[in-house]
């Protein structure tokens, strides 16, 4: 996968999708609108947004038969490493601590659990 792959943004959608992947390792269109919750999306819709993902070079794909078997090119600690940083960037202007300060405070964690982040942070 090349570099570019991993600074691409994806939609809602995009991203339903490949977290499905993400947990299954592969899978086809069928498989996938089966995964999804109802209302299921059409099949064409899923087969668009896996063209559209295949094009940003985030999946590949196998032919096994008739189907395309889909394949994650970019790993979820990947994507999600990107995203945590250009967040960290855009919104907190490159500033860890007010970052995660702001993590600490919207998700209420309580001392015990810092102190745990802390520690395994630490190890």
């Amino acid at each position: 996968m090349n570099e570019e792959a991993k600074n691409k943004s994806l939609t809602k959608a995009e991203l339903n999708l490949m977290n499905i992947l993400w947990d299954k390792g592969r899978g086809t269109v069928n498989e996938l609108v089966e995964a999804l919750p109802d209302p299921k999306p059409a099949y064409t819709t899923v087969l668009t947004v896996m063209q559209v993902l295949t094009k940003k070079q985030v999946l590949t794909f196998e032919k096994q038969g008739k189907a395309n078997i889909y394949i994650p090119l970019l790993s979820r600690k990947d994507y999600l490493a990107n995203f945590m940083d250009e967040t960290r960037d855009s919104l907190f202007r490159g500033s860890a601590k007010s970052f995660l300060s702001f993590f600490a405070q919207h998700e209420k964690i309580s001392r015990e659990e810092l102190e745990e982040i802390l520690k395994e942070m630490k190890e």
